[in-house]
């Protein structure tokens, strides 16, 4: 490649998802100069993520994008859990009341946030979102970094005090920075199906977020604006062909709900399988990692990207602070905070949920008899202790 052209800027964010947006943005609306790099020539528009914890609808509200939203998706105020014979523990996200402002979940698919993110992002003019254009490599000093761009085949350097990398699970910034992502592949895959049919006339009184159990076999129901999705585990050694067929579907329907005999009509599905890695390191010198470059995990319960978007946060108020005050050392001490909450909170609290068993759901009816003992673990569900937060203001 021939270089050809050389920019400057003070945070480079590689990678134009949900994070990566989230951090462009608080970058921007406190002055900052950003440049955003994207290998595409738009933003993905491919389903993904779709849940969005009340840690998360607190950060989206401050960066302005969170209304539209509200009128776009699905309010989600009540988590049930039931048996074929019925609900047996339900919990009503109000009970958050006193711990946030945003006492549900939002289920939208993170293509409708992105939009929303880059349009305050274009109305700036201390940023500029460079699309076609990819990263390739980064030099380092002690005083920052110089990124090296792909655009229409010829390289483009960029220097920059912070490099942020937010480009998903196989990042260049991470292999760049050499830094290792071990971990393992879940033995199981999920099968998501995507109807339209009304669920309530099979599952009377039905949450937007229902988790069907009978015995080992479980069924997770998520209600979405225009449909909703069932999620079932697909065993490691059935192929992706078989799940996809009509006949597999319809019979782990009936081996959970046998009453269920003429399965739902299906207007899509998918197949996808699961990693839960952290990266060794978040930061290398003033490189940083952040969202899916830095860690995945199942979705069960929606955290990942969730994650990503606090992790964007925490780092980027301490970028603010660094380049006010000249102290790397607090982006690096952010960075370690954030590797902490991702192994000690995020990773056990994900396998948590696809652990199930009698136990957990012996648990789950205790706690659900108990509206203290409720709040607790909806906060937990809800992620309110992964970040840190403003403080309610009392009524």
């Amino acid at each position: 490649m021939f270089m050809t052209a050389s920019l400057k800027t003070q945070v480079i964010v590689a990678g134009a998802g949900p994070v990566g947006l989230v951090a462009a943005l608080i970058l921007a609306r406190a002055g900052v100069d950003v440049i955003v790099l994207e290998k595409r020539a738009g933003l993905n528009a491919a389903s993904k993520a779709s849940t969005f914890h009340p840690a998360t609808l607190e950060i989206l509200d401050t960066l302005g994008v969170l209304g539209p939203m509200l009128a776009e998706g699905e309010v989600v105020r009540r988590i049930q859990y039931r048996t074929p014979e019925g609900p047996f523990a339900e919990f009503a996200l109000a009970d958050l009341s006193e711990r946030t402002a945003f006492p549900f979940r939002l289920h939208l698919e993170q293509a409708r946030l992105t939009p929303l993110l880059l349009a305050q992002l274009q109305a700036l003019p201390n940023v500029r979102v460079l699309f076609e254009t990819g990263f390739v490599s980064v030099a380092q000093s002690g005083a920052g970094v110089t990124v090296t761009a792909e655009r229409d085949g010829e390289a483009v350097a960029i220097a920059a005090d912070y490099l942020l990398g937010t480009d998903g699970a196989r990042s260049a910034v991470r292999e760049a920075l050499g830094v290792a992502f071990d971990g393992v592949v879940y033995p199981h895959k999920i099968l998501r199906v995507m109807t339209r049919d009304d669920l309530d006339a099979v599952l009377p009184g039905i949450a937007p977020i229902t988790y069907l159990h009978n015995g080992a076999k479980s069924l997770s129901f998520l209600k979405m604006p225009d449909c909703w999705r069932i999620i079932i585990r697909v065993p490691g050694d059935v192929p992706d062909e078989t799940a996809l067929q009509d006949g597999w579907f319809a019979a782990r329907i009936r081996e959970v709900m046998p009453g269920w005999t003429t399965p739902p009509g299906v207007v899509d599905r998918d197949v996808y399988g699961a990693s839960r890695r952290v990266a060794s390191a978040y930061f290398v010198g003033r490189a940083f990692l952040a969202g899916d470059s830095a860690h995945v995990t199942n979705t069960r319960g929606g955290m990942n990207m969730n994650c990503g978007i606090h992790d964007a946060q925490a780092l980027c108020h301490a970028i603010i602070r660094a380049l006010r005050e000249r102290r790397p050392e607090l982006v690096e001490a952010a960075a370690g905070e954030r590797k902490r909450v991702a192994e000690e909170m995020l990773i056990p609290r994900t396998d948590r949920n696809v652990a199930g068993g009698e136990a957990w759901l012996e648990a789950i009816r205790d706690i659900a008899g108990s509206r203290a003992a409720s709040a607790d673990y909806l906060a937990t569900a809800a992620m309110l202790d992964m970040l840190e937060r403003p403080v309610m203001a009392a009524a």
